[in-house]
Parts: C-alpha cells; structure tokens; sequence
C-alpha cells in the first residue's frame, strides 16, 4: 500500500491506496481499447477481469515515494497494430491512475505476450 502526499499542516490523518485500487482502476481504463484482447500469459484470459471477475491477471503494480510502475501483460487482437494498441493503453492508464489517485505514474509498461485470432474460443 501507498501514502498519498503528506496533508496541509493542521490536518489530521492521511490517505492509504492500496495496490488492489490501483489495479482496479487500470482494469477500469483498459476496458474498451479497441484491439486489447485478453490480459495475463495468452489468449486463455480473455478479459474476464474486465468483466467483474476477481483477480489481476497480467498487472503488476509497484509504489514508490508517491510513483507508480505498472506492468500490464496481454494478448491483442489479430489484425490490429501492437505498437497502437500498447501506445493506447499507456495513455489511457497514465492519465486514469493519476487523475484517480493523485500519484504520480512513473512508467506503464506494456508487454504483448500473444497474439489472440478470431477463431480462438473467448471462454
């Protein structure tokens, strides 16, 4: 769990956001990026987590003195272009972390680990 910045003198008590609320809003701002087709190691995590399911599958968050790392692995649609699609889900992350929580979001490391086609079942 993080510290927000410290509270203006006088103030009493702080803030704690838990790596668990970080990896919630990141699920939040992957959900529909156009080409974005399973997180976690391959075809077999289709998005379930954006659909509600528990867990993390594919992200990884690390904080540090009021920064964020975050790791995302995931599988993208076959005919969109990787490049795009990661650049995408940066942004997106990036600018929901930080306008959500406050912190600042050092690095959002996006690895594309399969290629998800059209005929494979989405589960």
């Amino acid at each position: 769990m993080t510290e927000v910045p410290e509270p203006v003198a006088g103030d009493v008590g702080g803030v704690t956001i838990s790596d668990a609320a970080i990896v919630k809003i990141v699920l939040a701002s992957l959900k529909g990026i156009e080409g974005v087709g399973a997180l976690g190691g391959g075809s077999g995590g289709v998005l379930s987590s954006l659909m509600g399911d528990k867990g993390s599958s594919g992200i990884t968050v690390d904080v540090c003195e009021g920064t964020v790392d975050i790791d995302v692995s995931m599988a993208v649609l076959y005919g969109h272009n990787l490049p795009s699609v990661a650049e995408a889900c940066r942004a997106a992350v990036k600018e929901q972390v930080e306008s959500i929580t406050g912190l600042t979001v050092r690095a959002v490391n996006v690895l594309v680990v399969d290629i998800q086609f059209p005929e494979e079942p989405t589960a």
